[in-house]
């Protein structure tokens, strides 16, 4: 159990990718807290902890709002006595084409992904810079790497949080900290399930070199490593875990533009 007497806090673990890890830091050792906008599916991955014989608390917070995640993690530190790890996994994603995005989906989705990035990881690096010792993973997009169609805010916040990671990670290396983030390609979750049309389902595992969606637990995996000692000597990098979707960015907007026109013709 490489996490065996750490504690560590997911936001968006009330579901999805965010709860896979979750359960994969807490079969490590770890015990968890979990910062969610949904109260009750917070409550429900914590409860699944505690069956795996470890410590969890659940905070309902809104990671767009400073003093909500102040409050949540104070709270969650103060239950379980310290923070060594960090995964900021709490986001939302809304499709729109670029001349239709509103002035106040923007700002949520950048207030959500971005700011709410930045806020969890400052109130948690002055909790971790007591003990010297700290892990930070950020959980990007391939959006935030390539021009990604129709999501130019979602896609704006996640390459902010590739810059964020970046600067912080140079900050926080003198206390011990370090600071990584996951570029994530198409992963299968109940929400994309639930949100993408049935061409979109069929069409979009053919983009990148394997022909598959994602898993949550590859997702879970990648981010125990990030979150572990061993990768002590890993600090400031986005780790792409996307089938070979970045290595295809190119082929998939020439896809895209093709089936375009074909559709105005």
């Amino acid at each position: 159990m490489v996490l065996e007497g750490q504690v560590a806090i997911v936001t968006g673990g009330g579901q999805g990718i965010g709860k896979a890890i979750a359960l994969r830091l807490a079969a490590e050792g770890a015990d968890i807290g979990i910062i969610d906008v949904n109260g009750k599916k917070a409550e429900a991955t914590s409860k699944e902890i505690r069956e795996l014989n470890r410590r969890a608390v659940a905070a309902a917070a809104d990671v767009a709002n400073f003093q909500a995640v102040e409050a949540a993690m104070n709270e969650i530190v103060g239950a379980l006595g310290r923070l060594d790890v960090l995964v900021n996994n709490a986001g939302i994603e809304k499709r729109s084409p670029f001349l239709e995005i509103t002035p106040d989906d923007w700002q949520r989705q950048l207030d959500v992904n971005l700011s709410g990035t930045f806020y969890c990881s400052q109130v948690a690096a002055r909790e971790m810079a007591k003990r010297r010792y700290g892990r930070i993973v950020n959980l990007s997009s391939v959006a935030g790497l390539i021009g990604p169609i129709d999501l130019a805010a979602y896609g704006a916040a996640k390459a902010g949080i590739i810059g964020l990671t970046r600067a912080a990670a140079l900050d926080l290396a003198d206390f011990g900290i370090t600071v990584n983030a996951i570029a994530p390609g198409p992963i299968e979750t109940e929400l994309m399930l639930g949100a993408w049309s049935a061409e979109a389902l069929r069409e979009r595992p053919q983009h990148g070199a394997i022909a598959r969606f994602g898993t949550v637990d590859e997702i879970a995996h990648t981010a125990l490593f990030l979150a572990s000692p061993e990768s002590g000597f890993i600090t400031g990098i986005t780790l792409s875990i996307d089938g070979g979707a970045l290595a295809a960015g190119a082929y998939m907007v020439e896809k895209y533009r093709r089936r375009k026109a074909a559709a105005t013709d």
